[in-house]
């Protein structure tokens, strides 16, 4: 019972992102685990396509880095994609996969990625992804 507590507080805990404070009001979608020594935390908000991984510090609950992803292939979710949806977070020893569906402006269809977010010496990597479809 008491790691479900603590992954409860450590997912809603107020912190500054990139950009400004992230609205914990408006979460949609948050979890958290640790890779080695470093405690991450995954987040999505509501009407927003971004996905939020973050490096926490465990003795404050405070983030000591936060990655912002709201653009694959340089293409940003707000304005140049139809749309865009991150899911599926699952933690592993090396960093953060998830599942990005994506539909570009052109009538060519949802794409389907897999991605990968790395996690390395208590730093957050670019996020890498391939075909899935």
């Amino acid at each position: 019972m008491r790691k479900i507590s603590e992954l409860f507080i450590l997912a809603f805990l107020p912190t500054v992102a990139i950009g400004g404070e992230v609205d914990y009001s408006k979460i949609a979608e948050a979890s958290s685990a640790r890779i080695g020594d470093t405690l991450v935390r995954y987040s999505r908000l509501y009407e927003e396509p971004c996905a939020y991984i973050q490096i926490i510090n465990p003795k404050n609950w405070q983030a000591i880095e936060t990655a912002r992803i709201c653009e694959f292939n340089g293409l940003s979710f707000a304005t140049e994609v139809a749309d865009a949806y991150f899911s599926n977070p699952e933690f592993s020893k090396n960093g953060v996969h998830l599942q990005l569906s994506i539909t570009p402006l052109e009538p060519t269809g949802e794409q389907n990625k897999r991605c990968f977010v790395p996690i390395q010496n208590k730093q957050i990597g670019t996020l890498e992804c391939i075909d899935s479809n």
